[in-house]
């Protein structure tokens, strides 16, 4: 009985609309983070950057966007040189950043020697503080 119903109902309403197929799902474009070490080739930065404009220009970003999304995919060396050239205008940095702390850093930069530290190590001090210089 439930069976013949059932049947029925189905011819009856063959021609009802069917509901849509779930939308294609189109890949993300996905951008590679940034590595940076002292003896890397220049043009690898540069085939990073052509890739990421690809990247960005598919996701219709603004500028300002693809500056805030280029420096979250900085790391190490790389992200560590993106600090350091910003902080080369210091805009409204005494707002935030307590004036002893700041005097602290200072002096550590003006005492920073290389003692037992190896070339590489002791740059990367020394751009690290430099900031605060």
């Amino acid at each position: 009985m439930m069976n013949e119903w059932f049947t029925k109902y189905v011819r009856a309403n063959l021609a009802a609309q069917q509901p849509p197929p779930p939308p294609f799902s189109q890949p993300i474009p996905m951008a590679p983070q940034f590595r940076a070490t002292v003896d890397d080739d220049p043009e690898r930065a540069e085939f990073w950057l052509e890739n990421i404009i690809r990247v960005f220009d598919e996701l219709s970003c603004t500028p300002i966007g693809c500056v805030k999304c280029v420096v979250s995919l900085l790391r190490d060396l790389a992200y560590q040189w993106w600090n350091t050239l910003i902080s080369v205008v210091p805009r409204d940095r005494k707002k935030y950043i307590s004036h002893r702390f700041l005097d602290q850093k200072h002096k550590e930069f003006l005492k920073l020697k290389q003692g037992h530290m190896t070339v590489i190590k002791y740059e990367r001090e020394f751009v690290r503080l430099s900031k605060y210089a």
